[in-house]
């Protein structure tokens, strides 16, 4: 039985499908828009002419489409051909199917591919009796590109296990049943309506007798290559049930919906041609009938005068624009609209006033499900603004102002203009900066803040040294340089976007879905920072890259044109599980649309607009319409109606020509290394055969022939006693490889080597690309409606693409959408990529904003707005306003490079404070005790993968390459995850820095999840580290910390500059902490290890076993100090 629930069905979206049968003497004509498919059968060669067709009995060889698309069906075989007949019913020609024929077209021309609606109509006429229990009257089937069926792209009509009701059928999916026989010897009219997103419509005779949704096993639209076959199943020719016995007459398909008015005038027009039993209801006018209801119960309210909650009920568009809860009536939807619902529930008109008849009801849900029609011109513009002035009173929503930098009494501590900002919000606190940190601990943080690397023993002492002036400076600016800087800020912003390599939920534990290619766009990260391309350009880049070049016709891809579509990538973060047939479904499709954009909003806008998918949001100045028409602006990539699943949002690294070429060059050489393959097994097979008749020849002759039927014979197949001589026989008579490759002559081995030579030579030539993944529109932008209570089965307003209302300015209101000649797509992306990086505006400054705020909560551990991810009303004012509107403004003036001001913020003496201050005066702890006003340094705990980074560099392991494939995960039984040792490029691979670790959303490497990496359902403006047991209980115990203190150990011996104790433990503070041991600490550092050492050599152990073993503890001790975690 189907599984269906009735759920609302969008009437401005309908597409009915349906056949009918139409009169060949008849002038009345069906709508010609959007016709794909007319088979007339009273004019089978589609000449128009009617007067000299065949005779009834004569065979349908060619049934001519007369939509002017060519889809002529047509049957080759006289066994298989229906034939032209006298309807009884009407007199009129029709095609007759006798239970064993059919008509086939290999491939339909205009149809739209995807979830995408359509029309099919027939009047059919079967027997009521029939031995076919599942006939099939037509049949779509879809095929991909490689002729392969795949499942649930196609559909079909007919009758199942002889119920003789209409059945709508998704192949290999879920069906739709009508409620009326249909296989009763009546001639019917039928009309199934499919609405797209699941939704379809059954129609019996002009009745709607189901409004259904699909199930379960959903409908995934339809390919490019679409089969279609009347009378039965494609390809199931063997299978008799389901040929289909009865009359076809005319055939229509159409890829867009008919009107309930154009759908109502063909139900009259066949009813009347072939006197069928349709029952047709008059539609109520508007303006007639609807409206002077609506008047006499409802215009004192919603009318001229008044207009209660927004709401005016005098025009059709005024009542799909709707008031304060939205549009009032959803065409073709009575029970999902608020006016028809409400009059229906009584909750409206109000109590004490005259409630509305039954006929009055009656007229207007009939109203509502013939489209709501009216006689005027129905314009739905975008509502007015929600916007108002105390809206705009909100920091965020203003552009940054210029601001001096205040003078300050503290001059000497003045290191840049920042340090005016910051010291002035102190001093008007009674507070100051406390001291500089030393030297040893600003280069540990700046080595850590720059490349997330602890700097070695000598950079240390380089810096320390160095006391010349600019000393600090040359540090930083040698450090900014450093390729590693990309990893490290590089890693900052894969939170921000909520990058993973892998695809889906990432529910499971055990089963790894790595997306091929994806990490081509961590890769790309890295490389902008490095380059410190400037932020506008990176932005825009992510947003729209394949709109910023002409790839689709591209010889070959330049460098900078794959970097371009690489960053789309940006736009693959979202969770989507749409790749698993079960979940590819509409919700699940408008799901990843819908986080799409909020984590674009949310990485470059700093708001939150979840709570706008179902409401206009409570406490930010973001509505319904506004977050849809944001939405929109994706949605041409993210096409619910097209669908493109995660796993097929990749493609070659090469162009479409340069992939051709390759293929084509690596197939002619494949071509020529398996003849040559052949060859050598022929002399091969040559050489064995004569070892093996020279060995048969030695048995005796009675045996002999059975033994080589036994053998050649085999095994499964062989007779007893064909088993017993194989194996007495077997082993000593069938040659084995190496015999074979010894019994060679030297002519045959000589061709052989030749063979090899050859082949290998020719490998060498086969050239390979790889995969990427990448986001571009694949169709026409579909259209976008707001959701209500954000269910995609309930639609209301159609949106246009816009950037949100609070941060548009008027001269900027109109969002341009047309696309750029070179690239053939919407534009929207670009168009929104453009704005945001138009510092001039306020959409342009505010974005800068957001970055710079980011930047500065990196290098001080909180932003300066608190809530780096939330700039709206809901989140935290700056803590100073003018300080990061000068920095916005510098950030924009050097031309939105980051490595600029990242020096610039280094630079400054609040930067440079310690964070371990002696000063607990009253005034600071009473004052800021949370250090909002930065009187110090934020003591600040190592990201979880600068501590694995550490760890490595410390021990002298760190494998500092960059780039290239993630390094796999092993989930172990009991719950570990650890780096997959197999496969690996070589050892030494499982020791490359943390960020080319697969990033999955759960279950991440072990070592990193201890120390807070984040679970990335959306993205991480934020990192926030904990202070757990476990990460102790790791720090003590885990495999890797135990291991890299054992190469820490070794390196000291290596490196130091002596062997005694003393030099050993300097070494070791040196390299894990970034300073020297102080007296006391060397003291109880060198017991330790003399103590360890003698108790490992009662154990046994050799003396320098025993010393290096105690130094390996020595250096465990280190890494689990706070100063190792930290950064002072």
């Amino acid at each position: 039985m189907p599984s269906f629930f009735v759920p609302p069905c969008l009437r401005t979206t309908l597409i009915i499908v349906s056949m009918v049968l139409f009169s060949a003497t008849s002038q009345a004509d069906a709508p010609r828009e959007g016709l794909i498919l007319w088979l007339d059968s009273a004019d089978l060669d589609g000449d128009g002419n009617t007067s000299n067709e065949t005779l009834s009995g004569e065979p349908v060889t060619r049934w001519v489409d007369k939509s002017s698309q060519g889809n002529h069906l047509a049957q080759p075989l006289a066994e298989r051909q229906p034939a032209v007949e006298r309807d009884s019913a009407s007199d009129q020609p029709v095609v007759r199917f006798h239970g064993d024929d059919f008509l086939a077209l290999d491939r339909l021309n205009g149809l739209r591919i995807g979830d995408q609606m359509f029309h099919l109509v027939i009047v059919m006429h079967a027997p009521a009796e029939s031995e076919h229990l599942s006939q099939r009257i037509l049949d779509f089937e879809s095929r991909d590109s490689d002729g392969s069926v795949p499942k649930r792209r196609g559909f079909w009509v007919g009758d199942q296990q002889g119920r003789k009701l209409v059945r709508f059928g998704i192949n290999e999916g879920d069906e739709g049943e009508g409620l009326h026989v249909a296989w009763d010897g009546e001639p019917h009219l039928l009309e199934l309506v499919y609405t797209s997103e699941q939704m379809f419509e059954m129609y019996f005779d002009g009745q709607r007798e189901r409004r259904a949704m699909f199930n379960g096993t959903h409908f995934l639209g339809l390919t490019d290559h679409v089969s279609l076959a009347l009378g039965q199943h494609i390809h199931w020719e063997d299978s008799e049930q389901t040929f289909y016995q009865g009359d076809l007459g005319e055939v229509l398909f159409y890829n867009r919906p008919l009107s309930t008015i154009e759908r109502q005038e063909v139900n009259r027009y066949l009813t009347e041609k072939f006197s069928l039993s349709t029952e047709l209801a008059e539609i109520p006018q508007f303006e007639t009938e609807v409206q002077p209801i609506l008047a006499k119960h409802c215009f004192d309210c919603h009318g001229d005068e008044t207009r209660e909650a927004q709401l005016d009920l005098r025009a059709v568009s005024s009542m799909l624009i709707g008031g304060e809860a939205g549009p009032v009536i959803v065409r073709g939807e009575p029970e999902y609209s608020e006016l028809f619902t409400r009059i229906e529930s009584g909750q409206m008109p109000p109590e004490g006033e005259e409630r509305l008849t039954e006929d009055e009801l009656h007229i207007i849900r009939e109203w509502i499900e013939a489209d709501a029609p009216a006689e005027e011109q129905v314009v739905i513009s975008a509502p007015p603004s929600k916007i108002t002035d105390e809206d705009r009173q909100h920091w965020a929503w203003n552009k940054p102002q210029h601001h001096e930098p205040p003078e300050v009494h503290q001059v000497e501590r003045v290191s840049n203009d920042i340090d005016r900002f910051v010291l002035a919000r102190l001093e008007d606190a009674g507070l100051s900066y406390s001291r500089e940190a030393d030297a040893h601990s600003l280069v540990r943080r700046v080595y850590f803040d720059l490349i997330g690397l602890p700097p070695s023993p000598s950079e240390v002492q380089q810096f320390v040294d160095d006391t010349s002036p600019g000393a600090y400076e040359r540090l930083i600016d040698r450090v900014l340089e450093s390729q590693h800087f990309g990893e490290r800020w590089g890693r900052h912003w894969l939170d921000v976007v909520g990058f993973v390599d892998v695809h889906g939920s990432d529910n499971d534990f055990a089963i790894i879905k790595p997306l091929p290619g994806k990490w081509r766009y961590r890769d790309y990260v890295v490389r902008s920072f490095n380059q410190d391309k400037p932020f506008d350009r990176f932005i825009t880049e992510q947003l729209a890259g394949d709109e910023l070049c002409d790839w689709r016709s591209a010889e070959t891809f330049t460098p900078e044109m794959l970097d371009n579509l690489i960053a789309t990538t940006f736009l693959l973060c979202a969770n989507d599980d749409s790749s698993q047939n079960e979940l590819n479904t509409p919700d699940i499709r408008h799901h990843v649309l819908q986080r799409t954009s909020e984590t674009v909003a949310n990485a470059l806008l700093a708001v939150t607009m979840e709570c706008a998918k179902c409401h206009d949001h409570k406490y930010e100045p973001i509505s319904q319409y506004d977050y849809y028409s944001f939405e929109s602006i994706f949605a041409p990539v993210f096409n619910v109606h097209n669908w493109v699943t995660a796993e097929n949002h990749v493609r070659p690294d090469v162009s479409d020509a340069e992939r051709a070429e390759i293929d084509q060059a690596n197939a002619t050489i494949n071509s020529r290394i398996d003849g040559l393959t052949k060859r050598g097994d022929e002399i091969h097979l040559t050489c064995r055969g004569r070892i093996l008749q020279q060995r048969l020849d030695e048995l005796s002759e009675d045996i002999r022939d059975a033994v080589k039927t036994a053998i050649e014979t085999p095994a499964d197949n062989r007779t007893d006693e064909q088993k017993q001589l194989a194996e007495a026989h077997e082993s000593s008579i069938v040659p084995s490889d190496e015999q074979i490759e010894a019994a060679l002559t030297d002519e045959e081995r000589h061709e052989c080597s030749e063979i090899e030579r050859e082949t290998a030579d020719m490998r060498a030539c086969l050239r390979s690309y790889d995969q990427i993944t990448w986001a571009v529109e694949n169709a026409a932008p579909p259209a976008t409606h707001v959701l209500r209570r954000g269910n995609y089965l309930r639609p209301g307003l159609e949106v246009h693409p816009a950037l949100l209302d609070i941060l548009t300015e008027e001269s900027t209101q109109v969002f341009r959408s047309e696309s750029e000649d070179l690239t053939a797509t919407s534009g929207r992306r670009l168009e929104l990529a453009r704005r945001l990086t138009d510092s001039d505006t306020l959409a342009g400054s505010y974005a800068a904003r957001v970055i710079v705020n980011r930047l500065w909560q990196q290098l001080f551990g909180r932003g300066i707005v608190e809530t780096s991810d939330n700039f709206g009303v809901s989140g935290s004012p700056p803590s100073h306003p003018e300080l990061l509107d000068w920095l916005t403004m510098e950030f924009v003036r050097e031309g939105w490079r980051v490595k600029p001001l990242v020096k610039l913020m280094m630079m400054s003496s609040v930067y440079r404070q310690t964070s371990m201050t002696d000063d607990t005066s009253e005034p600071v702890e009473t004052v800021d005790p949370a250090n909002k006003l930065l009187w110090r340094m934020n003591l600040r705990r190592l990201d979880s993968e600068q501590i694995r980074d550490a760890m490595l560099t410390v021990s002298g392991k760190l494998d500092p390459s960059i780039g290239g494939e993630p390094l796999p995960l092993d989930v172990q039984p009991d719950g570990m995850v650890l780096i997959k040792q197999d496969g690996l490029p070589y050892p030494e691979s499982q020791w490359r820095r943390s960020i080319y670790v697969l990033a999955r959303r759960n279950y991440q490497l072990t070592m990193l999840r201890m120390f807070d990496q984040p679970i990335v359902t959306r993205n991480c403006s934020l990192r926030k580290p904990t202070a757990v047991v476990t990460q102790s209980l790791t720090l003590l115990h885990d495999d890797f910390v135990l291991e890299q203190a054992q190469f820490m150990a070794d390196r000291a011996r290596d490196e130091s500059a002596d062997h005694d104790s003393a030099a050993l433990i300097s070494w070791a503070f040196m390299a894990a902490l970034g300073r020297p041991a102080d007296a006391e600490e060397t003291a109880w550092s060198v017991e330790l290890l003399t103590r360890h050492a003698a108790r490992y050599q009662e154990d046994g152990m050799e003396a320098e076993q025993a010393n290096l073993k105690a130094l390996s503890d020595v250096c465990h001790m280190l890494m689990n100090t706070n100063e190792f975690l930290y950064l002072p």
